[in-house]
């Protein structure tokens, strides 16, 4: 049940991208193509242009804080929009919100990204869920700080193609590592703390694709004592017993039958637990016997 997604941004010769903190392991590692409709950019200052012109290297610098930009595609023409990417120019703390709108005066809420911290030439990513079909879009700031963009993308009609992924050994092995092409289509997870790797292969040179990712993920603290904890409750049982074992093995005086009953109730729960925590979803096999034929 700790399972999460995340969607990076990739950047031109850039192989190492890093799996949250709490990532232990990749479900599956998705590259994602998308097309980029065109739309008159405006913006409450700046050079608004800049930040959908397809060059990284220009910003819109704007001049007043809490500023926005804001792309209209025009007349009877609304895009749907299923994922939206910053560039930004600057590093600091802003507080974005994504907004839509069918006229260009009244504007809906898409997404409230939070206070994030932004790193100088590092994508963010938002997939909409679900996605919007407007004619006007618009990043806002509203933490009270002056924005510096990079690109700001709306993506549509996505492509994703499974990345295979590789061993150490078969990475290690590789003749040329820095190799670059457009599409990274093989990865190796280097499993090291505090936070896995994902190496990719062969390493990435348009900053305009993404990777997907599914991971699974430590569960989350607690916190405070009247905090819940993060487990379904088909696995209380087996937390309850497990724990009690090693309660067992710690305090002093504990009988050994009542430390080899609780041993085996905390298997009994875990196997029941692992039964449950499945997906019921159906099964396709496709034996591949090529490779042994002519």
């Amino acid at each position: 049940w700790c399972i999460s997604k995340k969607v990076y941004g990739l950047k031109p010769d850039q192989y190492e991208y890093l799996l949250p903190l709490g990532g232990n392991d990749v479900l599956n590692a998705l590259y994602r193509t998308m097309n980029r409709p065109s739309g008159a950019v405006s913006a409450s200052s700046g050079t608004a242009a800049y930040a959908t012109d397809g060059d990284i290297n220009t910003i819109d610098t704007q001049t007043s804080a809490n500023g926005n930009i804001s792309i209209n595609y025009g007349t009877d023409n609304p895009i749907y929009a299923g994922s939206i990417g910053i560039l930004p120019g600057t590093s600091g703390s802003f507080h974005i919100l994504l907004e839509t709108s069918s006229d260009g005066v009244t504007w809906d809420l898409l997404e409230d990204c939070g206070v994030e911290t932004w790193v100088d030439n590092e994508w963010l990513w938002y997939d909409i869920d679900p996605g919007a079909n407007k004619q006007y879009y618009r990043m806002r700031e509203t933490g009270g700080n002056t924005l510096q963009v990079r690109e700001f993308y709306v993506g549509n009609n996505s492509t994703e193609v499974t990345m295979a992924r590789l061993n150490r050994d078969d990475y290690t092995n590789l003749p040329n590592k820095n190799f670059t092409a457009d599409q990274p289509y093989q990865y190796w997870l280097n499993r090291t703390i505090p936070q896995a790797k994902i190496t990719l292969w062969p390493v990435p040179d348009d900053p305009f694709v993404q990777m997907v990712v599914w991971y699974s993920r430590q569960v989350m603290d607690v916190g405070g004592m009247s905090g819940q904890i993060e487990i379904p409750q088909y696995a209380q049982m087996a937390i309850q017993m497990m724990l009690a074992h090693q309660m067992s093995l710690l305090l002093p005086n504990v009988p050994l039958p009542r430390i080899q009953y609780l041993e085996g109730q905390a298997e009994k729960y875990f196997i029941m637990m692992e039964n449950e925590n499945r997906d019921r979803s159906p099964i396709y096999y496709a034996p591949n016997l090529s490779v042994y034929t002519r």
